[in-house]
Protein backbone atom coordinates (compact mmCIF):
# COMPACT_ATOMS: atom_id res chain seq x y z
CA UNK A 1 0.00 0.00 0.00
CA UNK A 2 1.29 3.24 -0.83
CA UNK A 3 1.81 5.74 2.15
CA UNK A 4 0.48 9.18 1.59
CA UNK A 5 3.04 10.61 4.00
CA UNK A 6 5.91 9.89 1.45
CA UNK A 7 7.27 13.38 -0.54
CA UNK A 8 10.30 14.24 -1.93
CA UNK A 9 13.10 15.20 -0.29
CA UNK A 10 12.89 18.83 1.29
CA UNK A 11 15.85 21.61 1.01
CA UNK A 12 15.65 22.13 4.19
CA UNK A 13 15.09 19.10 6.76
CA UNK A 14 13.25 19.06 10.34
CA UNK A 15 13.94 17.74 14.10
CA UNK A 16 12.32 14.55 13.78
CA UNK A 17 11.32 13.69 10.52
CA UNK A 18 11.50 9.71 9.09
CA UNK A 19 13.89 8.48 6.30
CA UNK A 20 14.94 5.53 4.88
CA UNK A 21 18.55 5.13 3.19
CA UNK A 22 19.47 2.62 0.34
CA UNK A 23 19.39 -0.08 2.25
CA UNK A 24 16.39 0.35 3.88
CA UNK A 25 17.37 1.21 7.40
CA UNK A 26 14.84 3.81 8.86
CA UNK A 27 16.42 7.36 10.30
CA UNK A 28 15.08 10.51 12.45
CA UNK A 29 16.37 13.66 11.88
CA UNK A 30 18.07 14.90 15.05
CA UNK A 31 17.96 18.75 16.09
CA UNK A 32 17.75 21.89 14.10
CA UNK A 33 21.55 22.49 12.90
CA UNK A 34 21.59 20.84 10.08
CA UNK A 35 24.49 20.41 6.88
CA UNK A 36 23.37 21.54 3.60
CA UNK A 37 24.46 18.06 1.89
CA UNK A 38 23.86 15.38 4.85
CA UNK A 39 21.22 15.01 7.33
CA UNK A 40 22.38 14.84 10.81
CA UNK A 41 20.63 11.66 12.19
CA UNK A 42 20.02 8.65 14.68
CA UNK A 43 19.58 5.54 13.31
CA UNK A 44 16.48 3.41 14.61
CA UNK A 45 15.62 0.90 12.87
CA UNK A 46 17.42 -1.94 10.51
CA UNK A 47 15.69 -4.37 8.54
CA UNK A 48 15.56 -7.65 10.44
CA UNK A 49 13.13 -10.87 9.41
CA UNK A 50 12.92 -11.62 13.50
CA UNK A 51 12.12 -7.76 13.99
CA UNK A 52 8.87 -6.53 15.89
CA UNK A 53 7.98 -4.00 13.19
CA UNK A 54 6.79 -4.63 10.06
CA UNK A 55 5.84 -2.15 6.90
CA UNK A 56 4.80 -3.90 3.92
CA UNK A 57 6.46 -6.96 4.06
CA UNK A 58 9.43 -6.00 6.00
CA UNK A 59 10.30 -6.37 9.23
CA UNK A 60 12.64 -4.36 11.67
CA UNK A 61 14.61 -4.25 15.06
CA UNK A 62 14.58 -0.88 16.83
CA UNK A 63 18.30 0.33 17.64
CA UNK A 64 17.72 3.60 19.22
CA UNK A 65 15.54 3.48 22.64
CA UNK A 66 16.14 7.17 23.64
CA UNK A 67 18.70 8.61 25.51
CA UNK A 68 22.71 9.63 24.35
CA UNK A 69 24.58 6.30 25.15
CA UNK A 70 21.50 4.31 22.68
CA UNK A 71 22.17 7.00 19.78
CA UNK A 72 25.70 6.44 19.83
CA UNK A 73 25.25 2.65 20.41
CA UNK A 74 23.05 2.51 16.76
CA UNK A 75 26.12 4.37 15.20
CA UNK A 76 28.30 1.17 15.52
CA UNK A 77 25.09 -0.51 13.21
CA UNK A 78 25.44 2.71 10.63
CA UNK A 79 27.93 2.86 6.99
CA UNK A 80 31.58 3.78 7.77
CA UNK A 81 30.57 6.56 4.97
CA UNK A 82 27.73 8.19 7.29
CA UNK A 83 30.00 8.75 10.30
CA UNK A 84 31.91 11.91 9.68
CA UNK A 85 33.41 15.13 11.48
CA UNK A 86 30.82 17.99 11.81
CA UNK A 87 32.97 21.32 11.58
CA UNK A 88 30.13 23.31 13.27
CA UNK A 89 29.59 20.53 16.36
CA UNK A 90 32.83 19.09 16.90
CA UNK A 91 32.26 16.09 16.88
CA UNK A 92 32.04 12.95 14.47
CA UNK A 93 28.59 12.01 13.80
CA UNK A 94 25.82 10.15 12.44
CA UNK A 95 25.17 12.36 9.04
CA UNK A 96 23.55 10.46 5.96
CA UNK A 97 24.46 12.15 2.47
CA UNK A 98 21.03 13.20 1.25
CA UNK A 99 21.33 11.29 -2.07
CA UNK A 100 21.30 8.46 -0.25
CA UNK A 101 18.31 9.17 1.15
CA UNK A 102 15.16 6.81 -1.15
CA UNK A 103 11.97 7.57 1.16
CA UNK A 104 11.02 11.18 3.04
CA UNK A 105 7.58 10.96 5.02
CA UNK A 106 5.85 13.85 5.96
CA UNK A 107 4.30 13.97 9.86
CA UNK A 108 1.83 16.83 8.95
CA UNK A 109 0.98 14.86 5.20
CA UNK A 110 0.37 11.48 7.22
CA UNK A 111 -2.00 13.23 9.60
CA UNK A 112 -4.00 15.00 7.51
CA UNK A 113 -4.47 11.70 5.81
CA UNK A 114 -5.95 10.31 9.49
CA UNK A 115 -7.88 13.09 9.60
CA UNK A 116 -9.50 12.66 5.91
CA UNK A 117 -10.69 9.25 6.35
CA UNK A 118 -11.86 6.98 8.81
CA UNK A 119 -8.73 5.55 10.88
CA UNK A 120 -7.27 2.07 11.24
CA UNK A 121 -6.74 1.45 14.50
CA UNK A 122 -7.14 2.77 18.23
CA UNK A 123 -3.17 4.54 17.82
CA UNK A 124 -4.74 6.66 14.62
CA UNK A 125 -7.90 6.99 16.35
CA UNK A 126 -5.79 8.74 19.06
CA UNK A 127 -3.70 11.18 17.03
CA UNK A 128 -6.84 12.31 15.12
CA UNK A 129 -9.12 12.65 18.29
CA UNK A 130 -5.94 14.78 20.10
CA UNK A 131 -5.10 16.61 17.02
CA UNK A 132 -8.90 17.60 17.39
CA UNK A 133 -8.67 19.00 20.85
CA UNK A 134 -5.71 21.09 20.15
CA UNK A 135 -7.25 22.63 17.32
CA UNK A 136 -10.74 23.13 19.27
CA UNK A 137 -9.17 24.36 22.95
CA UNK A 138 -6.26 25.95 21.35
CA UNK A 139 -6.90 26.78 17.87
CA UNK A 140 -3.79 25.41 16.43
CA UNK A 141 -3.93 24.55 12.78
CA UNK A 142 -3.83 21.17 11.59
CA UNK A 143 -1.20 21.90 9.37
CA UNK A 144 0.78 22.95 12.30
CA UNK A 145 0.74 19.41 12.99
CA UNK A 146 2.41 16.04 12.53
CA UNK A 147 2.23 12.16 13.48
CA UNK A 148 5.74 10.75 13.55
CA UNK A 149 7.69 7.76 15.04
CA UNK A 150 6.49 4.46 13.51
CA UNK A 151 2.93 5.47 12.40
CA UNK A 152 4.42 7.74 9.96
CA UNK A 153 5.96 5.05 7.85
CA UNK A 154 3.05 2.72 8.38
CA UNK A 155 5.21 0.15 10.37
CA UNK A 156 3.41 1.07 14.39
CA UNK A 157 1.77 -1.99 15.99
CA UNK A 158 -1.46 -1.37 18.33
CA UNK A 159 0.30 -3.82 21.14
CA UNK A 160 3.48 -1.83 21.53
CA UNK A 161 4.21 1.57 19.63
CA UNK A 162 3.44 4.98 21.12
CA UNK A 163 1.44 7.48 19.32
CA UNK A 164 4.43 10.23 18.94
CA UNK A 165 3.14 13.70 17.55
CA UNK A 166 5.05 16.90 16.11
CA UNK A 167 3.98 20.53 16.82
CA UNK A 168 5.51 23.46 14.24
CA UNK A 169 6.77 26.77 14.90
CA UNK A 170 7.99 28.91 17.76
CA UNK A 171 4.69 30.61 18.46
CA UNK A 172 2.26 27.38 18.18
CA UNK A 173 4.90 25.38 20.30
CA UNK A 174 4.65 28.20 22.47
CA UNK A 175 1.26 28.40 22.78
CA UNK A 176 0.94 24.61 23.51
CA UNK A 177 3.38 25.03 26.32
CA UNK A 178 1.26 27.75 28.12
CA UNK A 179 -1.70 25.72 27.57
CA UNK A 180 -1.55 22.55 28.67
CA UNK A 181 -3.82 22.91 31.62
CA UNK A 182 -6.37 24.45 29.46
CA UNK A 183 -6.59 21.79 27.14
CA UNK A 184 -6.84 19.00 30.13
CA UNK A 185 -9.45 21.73 31.72
CA UNK A 186 -11.68 21.88 28.77
CA UNK A 187 -11.95 18.30 27.62
CA UNK A 188 -13.22 15.43 29.92
CA UNK A 189 -10.80 13.06 28.10
CA UNK A 190 -7.70 14.54 28.40
CA UNK A 191 -5.99 14.71 31.20
CA UNK A 192 -2.40 15.58 32.44
CA UNK A 193 0.36 13.02 32.71
CA UNK A 194 0.69 12.63 36.39
CA UNK A 195 4.60 12.54 37.69
CA UNK A 196 3.98 8.84 39.19
CA UNK A 197 3.70 7.60 35.57
CA UNK A 198 7.46 9.75 34.43
CA UNK A 199 8.91 6.73 36.98
CA UNK A 200 10.34 4.37 34.38
CA UNK A 201 11.81 7.25 32.48
CA UNK A 202 13.08 8.42 35.16
CA UNK A 203 14.55 4.94 36.55
CA UNK A 204 16.19 4.98 33.12
CA UNK A 205 17.83 8.39 33.19
CA UNK A 206 19.12 7.12 36.58
CA UNK A 207 20.77 4.02 35.39
CA UNK A 208 22.71 5.84 32.72
CA UNK A 209 23.19 9.33 34.98
CA UNK A 210 23.92 7.49 38.30
CA UNK A 211 25.56 10.50 39.60
CA UNK A 212 22.05 12.52 39.26
CA UNK A 213 20.32 12.93 42.66
CA UNK A 214 17.17 11.24 42.49
CA UNK A 215 14.95 13.92 44.64
CA UNK A 216 16.37 16.88 42.08
CA UNK A 217 15.02 14.60 38.78
CA UNK A 218 11.75 14.03 40.69
CA UNK A 219 11.83 17.88 41.44
CA UNK A 220 12.88 18.33 37.83
CA UNK A 221 10.25 16.04 36.00
CA UNK A 222 7.14 17.84 38.10
CA UNK A 223 7.66 20.65 36.02
CA UNK A 224 6.65 18.32 32.61
CA UNK A 225 3.89 18.88 30.69
CA UNK A 226 2.40 15.92 28.52
CA UNK A 227 -1.07 14.92 28.18
CA UNK A 228 -3.08 11.57 28.39
CA UNK A 229 -6.10 11.17 25.55
CA UNK A 230 -7.97 8.20 27.81
CA UNK A 231 -5.85 5.60 28.47
CA UNK A 232 -3.19 6.62 25.46
CA UNK A 233 -0.11 8.59 26.16
CA UNK A 234 0.68 11.01 23.33
CA UNK A 235 3.84 12.91 23.47
CA UNK A 236 3.97 15.90 21.45
CA UNK A 237 7.64 17.51 21.00
CA UNK A 238 7.92 21.20 19.72
CA UNK A 239 9.53 21.34 16.13
CA UNK A 240 11.19 24.76 14.77
CA UNK A 241 10.27 25.63 11.25
CA UNK A 242 13.71 26.13 9.35
CA UNK A 243 13.20 29.61 9.22
CA UNK A 244 13.30 29.86 12.80
CA UNK A 245 16.29 28.55 13.69
CA UNK A 246 18.07 30.12 16.01
CA UNK A 247 21.70 29.15 14.56
CA UNK A 248 22.45 29.30 11.27
CA UNK A 249 24.34 25.87 10.25
CA UNK A 250 28.14 26.78 9.84
CA UNK A 251 27.43 30.13 11.42
CA UNK A 252 30.08 29.14 14.41
CA UNK A 253 32.20 26.13 15.21
CA UNK A 254 32.49 24.75 18.94
CA UNK A 255 36.09 23.51 20.10
CA UNK A 256 35.71 21.09 23.50
CA UNK A 257 38.69 22.42 25.82
CA UNK A 258 38.67 19.71 28.56
CA UNK A 259 38.66 15.97 28.00
CA UNK A 260 36.28 15.46 30.97
CA UNK A 261 33.29 17.30 31.73
CA UNK A 262 33.26 20.67 33.99
CA UNK A 263 30.90 21.57 36.74
CA UNK A 264 29.32 24.86 36.65
CA UNK A 265 26.57 27.07 37.67
CA UNK A 266 24.75 29.40 36.06
CA UNK A 267 21.56 32.08 36.09
CA UNK A 268 19.33 31.20 32.60
CA UNK A 269 18.45 34.71 31.83
CA UNK A 270 17.02 33.84 28.11
CA UNK A 271 15.42 30.37 27.53
CA UNK A 272 13.53 30.88 23.81
CA UNK A 273 14.74 27.77 22.43
CA UNK A 274 14.76 25.98 25.66
CA UNK A 275 12.01 23.51 24.24
CA UNK A 276 13.63 22.67 20.84
CA UNK A 277 16.02 20.45 19.40
CA UNK A 278 18.88 21.12 20.69
CA UNK A 279 17.75 23.18 23.45
CA UNK A 280 19.17 26.22 24.00
CA UNK A 281 19.68 28.67 27.25
CA UNK A 282 21.42 32.00 27.38
CA UNK A 283 22.74 33.26 30.53
CA UNK A 284 25.67 33.79 32.57
CA UNK A 285 27.97 31.49 35.21
CA UNK A 286 30.44 32.61 37.73
CA UNK A 287 34.38 33.09 36.73
CA UNK A 288 35.94 29.72 35.40
CA UNK A 289 39.44 29.15 36.04
CA UNK A 290 39.38 26.79 33.42
CA UNK A 291 38.76 30.26 31.30
CA UNK A 292 41.06 32.53 32.75
CA UNK A 293 38.14 33.82 34.85
CA UNK A 294 35.42 34.25 31.96
CA UNK A 295 32.12 33.18 32.09
CA UNK A 296 30.08 30.53 30.19
CA UNK A 297 26.92 32.35 28.29
CA UNK A 298 25.11 29.72 26.68
CA UNK A 299 24.16 26.20 27.81
CA UNK A 300 23.37 23.72 24.56
CA UNK A 301 21.39 20.45 25.41
CA UNK A 302 21.49 17.28 23.19
CA UNK A 303 19.59 15.32 25.97
CA UNK A 304 16.33 15.34 25.12
CA UNK A 305 15.69 14.47 28.93
CA UNK A 306 16.34 17.86 29.73
CA UNK A 307 15.00 19.70 26.85
CA UNK A 308 12.19 22.42 27.95
CA UNK A 309 12.59 21.77 31.72
CA UNK A 310 14.38 24.87 32.40
CA UNK A 311 13.31 28.55 32.82
CA UNK A 312 14.19 31.96 32.63
CA UNK A 313 15.20 32.90 37.01
CA UNK A 314 16.29 29.66 37.54
CA UNK A 315 19.81 28.97 39.06
CA UNK A 316 21.42 25.51 37.21
CA UNK A 317 24.00 23.24 38.23
CA UNK A 318 25.37 22.27 34.91
CA UNK A 319 27.53 19.01 33.77
CA UNK A 320 28.91 18.94 30.41
CA UNK A 321 31.62 19.35 27.72
CA UNK A 322 33.29 23.07 28.41
CA UNK A 323 33.38 24.55 24.63
CA UNK A 324 34.45 27.55 23.02
CA UNK A 325 32.18 29.16 20.20
CA UNK A 326 33.99 31.12 17.44
CA UNK A 327 31.71 32.90 15.01
CA UNK A 328 32.13 32.35 11.47
CA UNK A 329 31.79 35.90 10.49
CA UNK A 330 34.30 38.55 10.92
CA UNK A 331 34.86 40.92 13.88
CA UNK A 332 34.66 44.94 13.64
CA UNK A 333 38.32 44.83 13.71
CA UNK A 334 38.14 42.28 10.93
CA UNK A 335 39.71 39.15 12.54
CA UNK A 336 37.48 36.52 14.16
CA UNK A 337 37.78 37.21 17.80
CA UNK A 338 34.32 37.16 18.57
CA UNK A 339 34.00 34.29 20.96
CA UNK A 340 32.39 33.14 23.94
CA UNK A 341 32.02 29.94 25.52
CA UNK A 342 29.17 27.37 26.23
CA UNK A 343 28.43 24.11 28.25
CA UNK A 344 27.29 21.19 26.06
CA UNK A 345 24.74 18.59 27.55
CA UNK A 346 24.47 15.43 25.64
CA UNK A 347 28.05 14.69 24.19
CA UNK A 348 29.59 11.28 23.06
CA UNK A 349 32.34 11.48 25.25
CA UNK A 350 30.09 12.81 28.35
CA UNK A 351 27.64 9.80 28.35
CA UNK A 352 26.52 8.76 32.21
CA UNK A 353 28.09 12.10 33.04
CA UNK A 354 26.55 15.09 31.76
CA UNK A 355 23.65 16.49 33.12
CA UNK A 356 21.83 19.77 34.42
CA UNK A 357 19.59 20.54 37.57
CA UNK A 358 17.92 23.28 39.34
CA UNK A 359 19.53 24.71 42.13
CA UNK A 360 17.15 27.47 42.66
CA UNK A 361 14.11 28.67 40.90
Amino acid sequence: MANSALVNLPKKVRDRDVFHDRTGCVYVTLGHLQPDDRILSILKYVPDPNGRWQADNTRYRRLFHGGVGSAVESMNHAQSEYLVRNPHLGATLLEVPRNHVTKYFSPEKRLKEILSRETNDALEESARRMSEVLHDVLGIPFNRLGVTGSIAWNAHDTAFSDVNMNIYGLEIANRLQEGYDSVAEQNGHVRLRVLSEWERTMSNILARIPSYPADDLRTLFSRKKELYYGEQYIGVTPVLLPNEVPIKYGSESYKTLKTTPVTIEMDIQKDDYGIFMPAIYEGTSSPLVQIDGDRVTRIMIYDGSFRGLFREGDRVEVVGSLQKVVLASLGPNGDRSIEFYQIMVGTKQGIGMERIRIVES
